[in-house]
């Protein structure tokens, strides 16, 4: 306990000045608080400081930067790793996986998605194994908007955004996709970052990370 701590402690318990009780007690009071105050500010910009350190060794090497890492992380995230609960590993693996959910953003496919797979919601897509699952990664593309790398070509006539016409085998892309100006033959392949496919009743956005998809 410090010297003003206990000093605080002290006045409080009503040791005060005999020619003011009542102002002498209210000042310590205060002045406490802004000991306190000033404690806990410099604390703070204590932890800030190394946090700041620690992102940095954790961004080396990569394009971001250890504020944005930073401001990605939660308080309790930060909290944890104030307590030693976050290793600088773990930090460095947190900022490798903003990155890659960047690239990801923008259609780019990991390099570690090496093989071809079925998402229930996304369709054609690449992941790091093979089979069917449940939910993606991609499915945040999905959710967002953004495209989403396919491995293999697809049918329009097998695409949510496909908006038939009066003929039987035409239509057009409701994403703006290249197209002739009849429009687009149902049953033609062609590779499309745009695709999904036709939702069922009741489905979720099928939303997932790398630790919980899910293989149907």
């Amino acid at each position: 306990m410090s010297w003003r701590e206990t000093l605080g402690v002290a006045e409080a318990a009503g040791e005060s000045h005999a020619h003011n009780p009542h102002n002498a007690q209210k000042t310590a009071m205060q002045d406490n608080s802004a000991d306190s105050a000033d404690s806990a500010s410099a604390d703070a910009e204590e932890t800030a400081s190394r946090l700041l350190e620690a992102l940095s060794d954790a961004c080396r090497g990569l394009p971001i930067t250890p504020a944005a890492v930073r401001d990605a992380l939660a308080l309790e995230d930060i909290e944890d790793w104030r307590k030693g609960e976050i290793t600088r590993d773990t930090l460095a693996a947190f900022a490798r996986s903003l990155v890659q959910r960047r690239e990801m953003e923008r259609g780019k496919r990991p390099t570690h998605y090496t093989e071809r797979a079925t998402c229930k919601h996304c369709g054609p897509i690449w992941l790091w194994f093979s089979g069917e699952v449940l939910g993606c990664p991609w499915c945040w593309n999905r959710v967002a908007d953004r495209p989403i790398p396919r491995p293999d070509a697809v049918h329009c006539q097998d695409c949510a955004h496909f908006q038939r016409t009066d003929h039987s085998h035409l239509g057009h892309c409701a994403k703006g996709e290249p197209e002739a100006i009849a429009g687009l033959w149902d049953t033609d392949r062609r590779y499309c970052e745009r695709y999904l496919p036709h939702s069922e009743p009741g489905d979720d956005d099928g939303s997932a990370d790398d630790e919980s998809l899910t293989k149907r």
